[in-house]
């Protein structure tokens, strides 16, 4: 994305931009002819001078035109383009300058002379450029189009790579999240069916293993322990009856820590609970 929106940057700061400078420099360059038929036609001094202030005007103005164009050319074949109407320009400009030394004047003979001139050398020359201004704003507009077709080809690349990556990371998504819930499913009924068997007596099977380390495995721990305890208190219990079934009162238990835990729990838990 960002590679297409740099150079879609580049695509209109280089061919479609200057396309307007090329087209004002070819009607300075217009402008110019115009100015030099002026002073070779009229036959007043006064008009003659007010068109060479015009000409010498219209010709820095299609001058500065022209270097607004050059640093846009950054291909070979815009630079060659360049190449060939700054030299129909000194060409031009060469034939105009004579025609413009011959005919301003109020001289009717160099007049016709220059104006004569101004049709067969000057005139061709001119065309050579006006030829190669529109050559290079043809050229813009070739060079722009396939720039803007390959940035097209791109976008739509792009686009299809960013559906496929959404496309396959919904997929994975999808299947790590029924892959994690059934991960916490199969221990969550296990331990459901093992709860049941314990709550029913049976403390002396093994609880499910329990391979994450999350609040499960902390559970797991727990009713283990627990488990542990109590077969401890019966062990002690059955010592205890069978020591006192044989006349034996002054005996105790073994494991007070175990009860005295148990009933401290208990007893916290009810409290919490009132």
């Amino acid at each position: 994305m960002l590679y297409t929106i740099n150079n879609y940057g580049t695509i209109l700061d280089n061919y479609a931009y200057p396309q307007g400078d090329i087209a004002m420099a070819m009607n300075e360059s217009a402008e110019v002819m115009a100015a030099s038929r002026g002073i070779v036609g009229y036959d007043s001094d006064s008009l003659i001078e007010s068109m060479k202030e015009q000409h010498e005007q219209t010709v820095k103005s299609f001058e500065e035109y022209l270097e607004k164009i050059r640093p846009t050319m950054i291909t070979k074949e815009g630079t060659a383009c360049m190449d060939t109407i700054d030299k129909a320009w000194a060409e031009y400009k060469e034939v105009d300058a004579k025609v413009i030394e011959v005919g301003a004047t109020t001289d009717t003979a160099k007049s016709l002379q220059a104006q004569q001139m101004m049709t067969d050398e000057a005139a061709p020359k001119y065309q050579a450029l006006d030829d190669a201004l529109q050559k290079l704003m043809d050229l813009n507009i070739s060079l722009g189009n396939a720039e803007r077709a390959q940035l097209r080809t791109i976008m739509i690349a792009a686009l299809t790579i960013i559906i496929i990556v959404i496309a396959v990371s919904t997929i994975y998504s999808n299947s790590l999240s029924v892959a994690i819930s059934k991960s916490i499913e199969k221990p969550l009924n296990e331990l459901k069916d093992r709860f049941i068997t314990f709550a029913e007596g049976d403390i002396d099977s093994p609880l499910p293993t329990v391979e994450s380390e999350d609040e499960i495995k902390e559970l797991v721990s727990g009713v283990s322990a627990m488990s542990d305890r109590i077969r401890v208190i019966i062990k002690d219990s059955g010592r205890m009856l069978n020591e006192m079934s044989e006349g034996n009162f002054a005996i105790d238990t073994e494991c007070e820590e175990s009860i005295y835990r148990s009933i401290y729990r208990f007893a916290d838990r009810h409290k919490k609970n009132e």
